[in-house]
Formats: C-alpha cells, structure tokens, sequence
C-alpha cells in the first residue's frame, strides 16, 4: 500500500526590528517559541517554531529584524536573517504600522529581489493609523502581493489571523515522506536555550530604556531533580558600567530579572524552578569571535 505523501517546509519570518515577528510566531504555534518585548532585536538568533496538522508541518523560521554591519554581534545578525531569504521554502513579511514609512523601503526591495513565494502580514492594525494602512494596502495591491493584517485581541499578546493565511503558506509547502519533527515538537530549542532566551527576554522588559544592548547569557548549569529544575546562569555585559546598571541598587534590579525570568520558566517548564542569575564583566565581547561563539552566536552549520 502506497504511503500517503504530506506537505512539509520551512517558512522564513523576517521584517524590521520590532515588527511582531516572534508574537507572530507564538501565536501561530499556540506557544512561546520566540522571546518579546517592544526594544529592537529582542529576537538575535533564527528560532523554529513548528505547526503541524494532520496532514502538514509547517516550520517557521523567526530571525532577527533587518540591519547591516560589518562587526560583531550586529554582523551575526545581518547573516542570520539574510540566510532566511535562502535556507526557506517560503517567506512571510512583516510590516507595522508603527514603522517609519522610508524604512518599510528597505522590506520592498528585500520583497522585489525575493527567490521565494511569499505573503505579507500587516500588524499593529489597532493603532490609529487608518490613512498609512490604506496607502500601504493600496501599494501592495499595486504589486500584485497576497497580505493579510493582524490585530491585537484586547489587551493579550495574541494575534487574529485568519484560517486562509495559514492555507497561503501550506501552499508553498513542497510534498515530503513524512515530517521532519515530532508532530507534539513547537520549537527545536533545548531547555538551556529556552532558559537563556528567557532571562534575556525579561532583561529587556525590566530595564528599559537603561537597558544595556550589549548584554547576552549563558547558561552554566541546569540539573534536573526529581521535583525541581537548578539553574545557574551568568549575564554577560561588555563593561564594567553596565553591571550596576543590571545589578541595580541594593541587588533589586537582578532580583526583579530573576523573579520574572523563574515564574515564566516555571510555566514553560510545569516544574518547580531554582534559578541563580550572575552577572560578569567580559569586556567587549560582542565584539570579538570568540566572546560572541561562547554565548551560541554563531553558524552552528559549519561545525
């Protein structure tokens, strides 16, 4: 008896710095694949997150928001979503609202040299921008390009997207054998990964606008007992300034991160979580390769 064949693929999600492309993501897949929070390139490595149905999977590639440089961390980012446009079956494209207008330029022309099928997906349509959405609407139909737009439900993070923009991209789905992931797998990242992204997730929220850009983490140890999970963990900056900054006064900054970060852990995790965060001064190691590889910024395809 033949096998019945399905459809399964990769999808690149791209866009500008802080467009909703990993809220986009979670909500697709039903949870928290990719870290949020409303700075700039929360997102700084390309995250799976995995829907699967009955009869397909589709493997959704969040990256970090468009930018170029030459040097460093920023460097590892640019080639992160330049080998989305690549690595991928088909793409969606994020546009915001809140975008500057001579910056959603830049995804235009990423959209007329794409080598991929693709759709675009309009988000912050709750925000009063009624005459920009219509102009953005009217030049996508100028082009020719299938989009859709979402909407924030109330006051919760999830996104309205309709049936047919999950039918649009199944259809630049090849035919495969089988899956490529369990079908009960939502993101490929390990438990230490999620860790790391989640302490860096609740970095950005507590901080602010004090935050220091140049902060990463990585994590030292993660043991598993019977009801709990240990984890220890270092938050690395790149000067010695930056350290109070995350310390905060009296240790309240760091403790307000690790509360956070172990009350989502746990969540995620449906275990008791013990959590240690440090924080240690390496300085510009967001510049150098090797300060860069040992927190996980690198291609890890070429090992």
């Amino acid at each position: 008896m033949q096998e019945t064949k399905v459809k399964a693929g990769y999808v690149g999600v791209v866009g500008l710095p802080n467009v909703g492309k990993s809220t986009l993501v979670n909500h697709i897949c039903g949870a928290k694949v990719g870290i949020t929070s409303n700075k700039p390139q929360t997102t700084r490595r390309n995250i799976l997150g995995i829907k699967t149905t009955d009869e397909a999977q589709m493997i959704f590639v969040d990256s970090p928001g468009f930018i170029q440089s030459e040097k460093g961390l920023n460097s590892f980012l640019e080639s992160e979503w330049k080998r989305v446009l690549e690595d991928v079956d088909g793409l969606v494209f994020v546009i915001s609202l809140d975008s500057k207008k001579e910056s959603v330029e830049k995804t235009f022309m990423l959209m007329d040299t794409a080598r991929k099928p693709f759709v675009v997906v309009i988000t912050k349509t709750d925000l009063n921008q009624s005459d920009y959405q219509m102009a953005l609407e009217e030049e996508l139909k100028r082009r020719k390009v299938t989009y859709y737009t979402s909407r924030r439900k109330g006051r919760s993070e999830s996104l309205a997207i309709t049936d047919k923009f999950l039918e649009k991209v199944l259809s630049f789905m090849p035919e495969a054998d089988g899956f490529y992931y369990d079908k009960d797998l939502y993101t490929t990242q390990t438990m230490r990964e999620l860790t790391s992204e989640c302490v860096l997730e609740n970095i950005f929220r507590v901080l602010e606008d004090e935050l220091p850009y140049e902060s990463g983490v990585m994590v030292r140890d993660f043991k598993e007992e019977s009801n709990i999970y240990k984890i220890y963990a270092d938050v690395i900056v790149s000067k010695d300034r930056y350290k109070g900054i995350i310390v905060g006064k009296g240790g309240q900054t760091i403790k307000k991160i690790g509360m956070q970060t172990r009350i989502a852990l746990e969540q995620e995790f449906q275990k008791k979580v013990f959590l240690e965060l440090n924080v240690k001064v390496k300085p510009d190691w967001n510049k150098k390769s090797g300060g860069l590889k040992e927190l996980g910024y690198y291609d890890k395809r070429s090992n």
